[in-house]
């Protein structure tokens, strides 16, 4: 049996142990300070990214190079929701080592894309960290986002239900809509696609409770749109994440191919002794089915032989019936054993020639008719091939074979 299998199963575990294990970085909401930007109609990819980014240096409290920031934005959008907050910021927060991040996203990312029928203002906890998001019908972008710390150490779902509360009372909910209860996010996966999704529990006011799934459903600009992470960073990962993929696609290519190779050997082993037995059994069944062979092959010549001698006579007899007298036939012959080809004139012209082959059509027994004449000087010769559909009936009484007779000595053919 091939070990190949086996030797792919300790080369994969080996890898396995090698790859570091992947995770998302969500920061706290409430660490950054947000800024919906309005974007003017007929902007290029670059053109939008330098907007945003200008609107976002003229309005933050912090040099651009101190600052960590990201946007959400949607195609059928004209605004984007820019987020930023201090490098030193996230290093107080425990966050220190961005490369080692799959991806690093603000906390209330984990909702992205779910969108309301009404203006609506949803709730999200996460991190300790309860946000009020204010989204318009059919936009997942959101207008403004507020988030406050949740007071305690001991967070139950009453302490959030209460903290939903008090951060009602501090909103200025205009033509917004309260949603009911929170979203508490439970954990963050990532696909073995590379896409995130995100598991939450829908708490109620009512205290019932239920689990959503939400994966982040963003193109690969918008994804690193989204990332705290700077752009020239983004390229780099992205190519490193487009050739791990390409490398992990050719692996497992290469199991697969492994595992129908070791398929396909124990398919040959079994043909093999197949094959063996099929050759013993006709090893000793091949002087009988010889014999057997031989005497099929004699009788099909035989009546083989018979008809052929008598076809030719059949063919010609069944025309000849019909033949007018001013057509004579110069020669004939078989190449078929349903066709006879004749050659022919007549001293009277095309026209006994042609109602001949016409004739020749209308016999039930006949296919087809081609007929090829030439006239010179009112002589037609002609070239006519028959094709029988079936064969014609024996004539009445059989064929008669009139005897020759020596004209130059007819006495001696009286003797």
């Amino acid at each position: 049996m091939s070990k190949t299998p086996v030797k792919m199963s300790r080369i994969l575990e080996r890898l396995q142990e090698k790859i570091p294990e992947l995770k998302v970085g969500l920061v706290p909401t409430d660490a950054f300070f947000t800024r919906k930007v309005e974007l003017p109609e007929g902007l290029s990819k670059e053109e939008r990214l330098a907007f945003i980014q200008l609107d976002l240096e003229g309005n933050s409290p912090f040099p651009m190079e101190q600052l960590v920031w990201g946007f959400v934005e949607d195609s059928k959008s004209n605004y984007v929701f820019v987020y930023a907050t201090p490098k030193q910021r996230l290093r107080k927060l425990g966050i220190e080592d961005l490369p080692s991040y799959y991806q690093l996203f603000p906390g209330f990312i984990s909702l992205n894309g779910m969108t309301v029928e009404k203006p609506s203002i949803r709730f999200l906890s996460q991190n300790g960290v309860l946000s009020a998001i204010f989204l318009s019908p059919g936009n997942p972008v959101p207008e403004k986002i507020i988030a406050r710390k949740v007071p305690g150490e001991l967070l139950t779902d009453d302490v959030y239900l209460t903290a939903r509360k008090v951060l009602l009372k501090q909103l200025k909910t205009d033509a917004f809509q309260p949603e009911d209860g929170v979203w508490l996010l439970q954990k963050t996966d990532i696909l073995h696609n590379g896409s995130v999704q995100f598991t939450h529990r829908h708490l109620s006011e009512s205290g019932s409770a239920g689990l959503d799934v939400n994966t982040l459903d963003l193109s690969t600009d918008s994804l690193w749109a989204a990332d705290l992470r700077d752009s020239s960073y983004a390229g780099k990962e992205n190519n490193t994440r487009q050739r791990s993929k390409i490398l992990w696609k050719a692996l497992k290519f290469s199991i697969i191919a492994a595992i129908l190779l070791f398929v396909f050997q124990i398919l040959i082993f079994a043909l093999d002794g197949y094959n063996h037995i099929t050759e013993k059994t006709v090893y000793e069944l091949e002087p009988e089915a010889l014999r057997v062979s031989n005497k099929k092959t004699l009788a099909e010549r035989l009546n083989q032989s018979t008809e052929e001698d008598l076809k030719p006579f059949l063919l010609m007899e069944s025309i000849n019936t019909i033949r007018p007298d001013s057509v004579y036939f110069d020669k004939m012959r078989t190449n078929a054993y349903n066709e006879l080809e004749i050659d022919g004139q007549s001293p009277e012209g095309v026209t006994p020639v042609n109602a001949f082959a016409r004739s020749i059509e209308q016999l039930p027994f006949v296919a087809a008719v081609e007929n090829t004449p030439r006239t010179v000087q009112n002589r037609t010769s002609f070239e006519m091939k028959i094709t029988f559909s079936e064969m014609p009936p024996e004539p009445e009484g059989g064929f008669e074979i009139v005897e020759e007779t020596d004209e130059e000595n007819p006495e001696e053919e009286k003797e």
